[in-house]
């Protein structure tokens, strides 16, 4: 939806997205209120080292969030879909290595063989010059560049949601949305790209706007109550699948088929994914299991 609004700013777009995030997050908050839970008595007082801490965390994680989700927007008006996409879904790695510094995950040479791997998909998507033997591409260039700084957004805004597992959800989106549509609202002030589709009940472009901020609700619920039940590691790794849907969509709404270096770096990636949530598979199983004593090397 967000690619086929192509009259509509990126920042604009943003807006909408956290705007319509925000307001079922209130809802919510409401109904646990009225429902008698005290989901928010973990926010008081501010002026505790406890209060504080969780605050700050929220911030972090909203700013980081945010901040993604305009990048990977404005990525959107240089590359194609499936190309912003596939750097974008790059995080996972960035993920692991934040993972093992911050929340102490296991982080050993067989995952950093799996983040350089991924990495050279992501330059490979970017198609360099030395590469494609062609003149240097400005806007993959600037595409990719926006991508990749979306891509370590979204790693600090998994390893922070994890970090706050036991912040209750609707907090988490209150948070999230309400930054955002502070933020992109002075944003679109600033910029003077303030807009809304006409509200008429046959303009598709109306329920489009609407349907960016309920998906990315939606989304946002189901990755927040993922990553209560599992690492942040593993989690990014299956979030990341959703590189194959874009190519997809790209090729089904857009009628655009991807180059030749996108297929070929998006498979690199995947490859490096993979073996990321090989290694996660291997450490699941019991430890009398043959496949985890013949293939210990992987775990280190």
């Amino acid at each position: 939806m967000v690619a086929h609004m192509q009259n509509y700013h990126p920042i604009t777009k943003s807006f909408w997205r956290f705007f319509f995030t925000f307001l079922p997050a209130i809802v919510v908050i409401v109904y646990y209120i009225i429902r008698d839970r005290q989901v928010l008595s973990i926010l008081w007082p501010i002026h505790t080292k406890a209060g504080l801490k969780v605050h700050m965390s929220l911030l972090v994680r909203s700013i980081s969030g945010c901040s993604a989700g305009v990048l990977q927007y404005y990525s959107l008006k240089y590359i194609p879909l499936g190309d912003s996409s596939a750097i974008c879904n790059s995080y996972p790695v960035i993920v692991s290595i934040l993972a093992s510094i911050f929340l102490g995950e296991p982080f050993g040479i067989y995952m950093f063989l799996s983040t350089a791997v991924t990495f050279i998909g992501v330059v490979v998507v970017t198609q360099p010059p030395f590469l494609t033997g062609e003149d240097l591409n400005m806007n993959q260039l600037t595409g990719a560049c926006l991508a990749c700084g979306c891509s370590f957004g979204f790693a600090i805004a998994i390893v922070m949601i994890r970090h706050l597992k036991e912040i209750h959800h609707s907090i988490i989106l209150l948070y999230f949305g309400g930054y955002g549509t502070i933020e992109t609202f002075i944003m679109t002030l600033e910029f003077g790209v303030l807009e809304f589709p006409e509200l008429e009940l046959s303009n598709i472009e109306v329920y489009m706007a609407v349907g960016i901020g309920i998906m990315s609700f939606v989304s946002q619920i189901f990755l927040i109550f993922a990553l209560k039940c599992d690492n942040a590691g593993p989690i990014s790794m299956v979030k990341s699948t959703d590189l194959i849907f874009a190519f997809i969509w790209q090729f089904i709404f857009f009628s655009q088929t991807p180059t030749m270096w996108s297929w070929i770096g998006g498979l690199i990636m995947v490859l490096g994914i993979s073996m990321a949530g090989f290694r996660r598979y291997l450490d699941s199983l019991p430890e009398s299991h043959t496949h985890k004593k013949h293939l210990w090397f992987i775990l280190k």
